[in-house]
């Protein structure tokens, strides 16, 4: 049990709002900050090594897989030169429309001889076309395979062929269309198709045709896919108008590659970035091929670079975890030491009051807690008297403003009203005379009754009828009062004494300048959410803007100097009865009168052992 309490007492700083906690919280915290920002470095750190790793090897592979493009293709130059150069395919590009039949057939043998030693070792080349400008046509299998109709000579690829800009050599023609295979080559007919040329020349320089080696994509692309680094890695060509030429998705040839970052390629020959191609997050590597204009791309999904990182991580984050364990035991053994003290000194604290104010130094083992232990002595007492003198001296206020309140009802309002029953019983109005006597012998009564300031709302109510019965009589009935109580049950709620009067009286002083002609006073009685919502208003002439923000201000503030000791009483009585959320509120438009908005609580918000206390 000892035990089990001791554990308890230890736990109950760190379960609540305390010193204690703040410091183990401060503390673990910015050392558990300190240590995710490492281990997020660290983990960052080696997928960016991975990813330099990969780049490193994926531009060995491309170079790999540029090196084996380039032998193939000069493979394929070497052929492509051997037919340019045989004296049979010049003779019938040449002059083959005026051969005889038996010269023909010489030539046409040899092309076939050639085209079957090319057939047999180029794996590279698909198909060779020769092609002349007098309509000459053949290919590596005697034109049984081409449709006898096509318009070659037309075509802008072989037109390229034979007007290049280029100087005597190769061209290369991009990509284009194999549409003048026959369809039952399904392996060819309609294909993209990428080609090289070599123009054919006469003594002059100007070109008879064109011998065009078309390349088969689907072994480029082998090349590539042999190379690759891994799985997921794809390389595939791209031209000068990153126009997709050669790739295993037979699908993505001919098609324009557009994503984010793909103009970085146009800063260098080589380089990476990582980009979002397809919806998924990639590493793209670029790098030139032997050929001008075409382009090595691969791109590895950086899932895979952070999946191969992935045993780097899990030793970093064992490291991280081992480190939180740490820090974690480190932070609550310096908390426990820390909490002792402070136990001892929250629990001399809270005893102070119990039995008595006296407080027992002891000896806390830190220098600051001691300190504190020794003014804390010393406060008590002061805290003690100043609370007694603050209360003595706001009862003392609250009894000098009540009696300054009864002091200004009595003599002028007596003194008035008194001429006022000479004249009624002098004029012979003995009926108005007996309920003017009525009238002020009950707010006397009420006034001047020291039994209890709290009053129900209907004996409020009540007086300010009497005092304005009073008054109107004295202004010939030129005022007006009516009264609306939205429930009649607020009637009975609790009201502060003589809280309506003094309102009432500023109206018509204020608001008729003590002229009244055609004046109303009305009061309305509604409930809200609070309570109880009194509003006195009139009709009279009204306040200004400034001087209604003037009246406002001096509500909060000295009477004395306010001048309007009634209006401030009034609020400073409501305030300290039931708190600041009540009190008075004032609203006013010059010449459309003013409205004084009284905000009480209800009767059920109202607790007789409070109002008890209060009083």
């Amino acid at each position: 049990m000892k035990t089990k309490g001791r554990i308890h007492a230890l736990l109950r700083p760190l379960l609540r709002r305390t010193i204690i906690r703040n410091v183990l919280v401060s503390y673990l915290g910015i050392n558990l900050l300190l240590l995710f920002l490492l281990g997020a470095v660290s983990i960052r750190d080696s997928t960016d090594s991975m990813t330099e790793e990969i780049t490193e090897a994926s531009y060995r592979v491309m170079e790999q897989a540029a090196i084996g493009f380039r032998f193939n293709l000069e493979e394929a130059k070497r052929s492509l030169a051997g037919f340019a150069g045989h004296p049979s395919v010049v003779h019938m590009i040449r002059a083959g429309d005026r051969m005889g039949m038996q010269e023909k057939l010489l030539h046409e043998r040899n092309i076939s001889d050639l085209a079957f030693g090319v057939s047999s070792f180029q794996s590279l080349i698909s198909d060779i076309l020769i092609l002349g400008r007098n309509g000459y046509v053949n290919n590596l299998d005697g034109r049984k395979s081409l449709r006898w109709d096509y318009p070659f000579t037309e075509q802008p690829w072989f037109r390229e062929a034979v007007s290049s800009p280029h100087a005597q050599g190769f061209v290369t023609l991009g990509l284009h269309r194999q549409n003048y295979y026959v369809s039952s080559l399904l392996s060819k007919s309609n294909t993209s198709v990428l080609s090289i040329a070599l123009p054919i020349r006469d003594a002059g320089q100007e070109p008879d045709g064109a011998v065009i080696a078309n390349l088969d994509l689907r072994k480029i692309n082998g090349l590539f896919e042999q190379s690759a680094y891994g799985s997921e890695e794809q390389i595939f060509m791209i031209d000068g108008n990153r126009t997709v030429i050669v790739h295993k998705d037979s699908g993505m040839i001919g098609q324009t590659l557009d994503f984010p970052g793909i103009d970085r390629m146009d800063r260098g020959e080589s380089g990476s970035f990582v980009a979002t191609v397809g919806g998924q997050e990639k590493l793209v590597i670029f790098q030139p091929t032997a050929v001008e204009g075409l382009r090595l791309l691969s791109t590895v999904p950086m899932a895979e670079i952070r999946g191969q990182a992935g045993p780097l991580r899990a030793k970093l984050a064992g490291i991280l975890y081992v480190c939180l364990l740490l820090n974690t035991l480190v932070s609550v053994l310096l908390t426990v030491r820390l909490s002792r003290p402070f136990s001892r000194l929250l629990h001399t604290l809270d005893s102070v009051g119990e039995d008595s104010l006296y407080v027992v130094p002891k000896n806390y083992k830190y220098v600051e807690l001691n300190l504190i232990g020794r003014k804390f002595k010393e406060l008590v007492a002061r805290i003690e008297q100043l609370v007694k003198l603050n209360y003595s001296s706001e009862i003392a206020l609250q009894e000098a403003q009540w009696k300054s309140l009864q002091s200004q009802i009595q003599p002028h309002f007596l003194f008035n009203t008194l001429q006022l029953l000479q004249t009624e019983i002098v004029c012979g109005s003995a009926a108005d005379s007996n309920k003017i006597i009525l009238a002020l012998s009950s707010l006397l009564r009420y006034s001047m009754q020291r039994s209890s300031d709290t009053v129900t709302l209907r004996e409020e109510l009540g007086n300010v009828r009497d005092y304005v019965f009073i008054l109107a009589k004295k202004y010939d009935n030129r005022l007006s009062f009516d009264c609306e109580v939205g429930d009649p049950a607020l009637l009975e709620a609790p009201a502060i004494k003589l809280i309506l009067q003094p309102i009432v009286e500023n109206a018509i002083l204020h608001g008729f300048r003590e002229n009244p002609v055609d004046a109303e006073i009305r009061i309305r009685v509604t409930p809200v959410k609070r309570g109880m919502l009194v509003t006195v208003s009139d009709n009279g002439c009204g306040m200004s803007r400034e001087r209604r923000e003037w009246v406002s201000r001096q509500l909060g503030g000295d009477a004395s100097r306010s001048g309007s000791i009634g209006m401030h009483n009034v609020d400073r009585r409501i305030k300290l009865r039931y708190g600041p959320g009540f009190g008075l509120r004032i609203r006013s438009t010059p010449g459309r009168g003013t409205r004084i908005h009284i905000v009480l609580p209800g009767a059920a918000d109202v607790h007789p052992e409070k109002e008890e206390k209060v009083s």
